[in-house]
């Protein structure tokens, strides 16, 4: 019998603060809202403590979704001139790695037996089909068209390709680019830039999904954050592993997940509506913080 001894080590802790405000012209009453703001906890990351929050206040209820992410439903019963959202969350953080990613290796074409080839077919399923060959195309032209039998760090290489190609801008439009209209472009926001990494995964047989979270940054550190996304692409015997083509870099301790889907509307932060005749008197306003905390 093997016996697994689980140590937990002194960590630094990550406080973050996230507040989405609504504001309309007169009071309206609001539609049960779907909130996808709890971090998903696992071996490298450990949820302290959480409190959610509305104004006006809001009876909410958990439930875990198909994918497993913590989904909460708030339901309000008063009308208001202002929705506010406020999660608040402390986690533990994984230990950072020291000095730059090493190069991470990967066979194609890739092989998944068993319960595995199933269990991806939705994460290879295409978004944008009409697409795939530009993607593939694309892909030839910078030489990173994959080989059979070929050993290399294919998604190392292409993410730091989107990265060098596409200029990062921070678009406060709902829903994402196409892939071909992030490469028209040559610019996109994180969510675009997530996106046109997935798309091409998928047209090498790589499944991929979609990653919503934070990115502890040198804005959220002053109050200034937003919310972030990145791909994810799952690798034979290793699982699946986080890229971020906005910066250019495998996913780090400073990255928060707390929804993933194969399609990037499947995780929004905050979706709802409202009912009545106030018209929104002023742009939406998202505020995140961050702050580091000594282990306990």
């Amino acid at each position: 019998m093997e016996i697994l001894n689980v140590r937990r080590e002194s960590h630094e802790r990550l406080n973050l603060v996230h507040e989405t405000i609504y504001q309309y012209s007169r009071p309206v009453s609001f539609t049960p809202h779907r909130l996808v703001l709890r971090p998903r906890e696992g071996h490298d990351v450990r949820l302290e403590m959480m409190t959610l929050e509305t104004f006006p206040p809001s009876s909410i209820r958990w439930f875990r979704d198909i994918l497993d992410n913590s989904i909460a439903i708030a339901e309000f019963n008063q009308s208001a001139t202002q929705l506010t959202i406020r999660s608040e969350f402390i986690i533990d953080l994984p230990p950072a790695w020291e000095g730059n990613d090493p190069p991470l290796l990967v066979a194609y074409p890739p092989s998944f037996a068993g319960i595995d080839e199933l269990a991806t077919v939705p994460y290879r399923q295409f978004t944008y089909p009409p697409e795939v060959e530009r993607l593939r195309d694309w892909l030839a032209n910078h030489g990173l068209s994959p080989r059979t039998g070929e050993l290399r760090p294919i998604f190392d290489d292409l993410n730091g390709l989107i990265h060098r190609t596409i200029r990062y801008n921070r678009r406060e439009e709902h829903g994402v680019q196409s892939p071909a209209a992030t490469l028209d472009l040559a610019t996109g926001s994180c969510r675009d830039m997530a996106v046109l990494l997935i798309e091409t995964a998928r047209t090498m047989g790589f499944p991929a999904r979609f990653v919503s979270g934070y990115l502890e940054s040198a804005n959220s550190m002053v109050g200034r954050g937003s919310t972030h996304a990145w791909a994810e692409i799952y690798l034979p015997d290793r699982g699946w592993t986080g890229y971020d083509p906005s910066i250019g870099r495998r996913v780090g301790p400073g990255h928060v997940p707390v929804g993933v889907s194969h399609h990037p509307r499947g995780v929004m932060p905050v979706s709802g509506s409202f009912i009545g005749y106030g018209g929104v008197s002023s742009p939406l306003v998202v505020k995140i913080s961050t702050n580091r905390l000594p282990p306990r």
